[in-house]
């Protein structure tokens, strides 16, 4: 009788354990999340990190599906047939709600509030293409998440710099 004890005990502790694996690995991979809407040109990568290869680029304003989550990775259904991707959460928002508020991420003038790298694409992860000085104006043709695209005033292509190193001038 000793023996069927603890065989019960080893079976339900076993049951239980398989359990909490299973409820532990939903919620980190998620289930089916919904219909999102980008908020910004997105890269999307092989796997939930920036240091997976991106496979391809989702534009701002595409309505996309997302069907898993890793993280603060969105797992991409693509529409064309295409192996799944990764996105980060922080580019897409739910279908039907807004993103915050953009005012202060609006293209226009802005000015440097510190001396701040050029980066050929948005991400620290991009090569810098130039320095410029704290105190300088720029122009900010579109936002890319937390990364502003300026505008060359020699004629040179744009680049992108973090927000958090210009602020928006009033208009006028």
């Amino acid at each position: 009788m000793n023996g069927s004890k603890s065989f019960c005990a080893g079976m339900i502790s076993l049951l239980v354990g398989t359990f909490l694996l299973a409820a532990v690995s939903l919620a980190q991979t998620g289930q089916s999340q919904g219909n999102y809407v980008t908020t910004a040109t997105v890269n999307v990568r092989k796997g939930p990190g920036t240091n997976y290869e991106t496979i391809a680029k989702i534009r701002k304003g595409t309505k996309v599906e997302i069907v898993g989550r890793e993280g603060r990775w969105l797992k991409v259904q693509s529409k064309h047939g295409n192996p799944p991707g990764y996105i980060d959460e922080k580019f897409a928002v739910l279908r039907g709600e807004t993103a915050a508020p953009t005012a202060r991420r609006a293209p226009g003038t802005y000015i440097t509030t510190t001396s701040v790298n050029i980066r050929r694409g948005p991400g620290t992860n991009n090569p810098i293409i130039a320095k410029i000085a704290k105190d300088t104006k720029v122009q900010v043709v579109d936002v890319e998440g937390d990364w502003l695209k300026v505008q060359s005033k020699h004629g040179n292509p744009p680049g992108y710099i973090h927000k958090r190193y210009a602020r928006l001038l009033p208009a006028g």
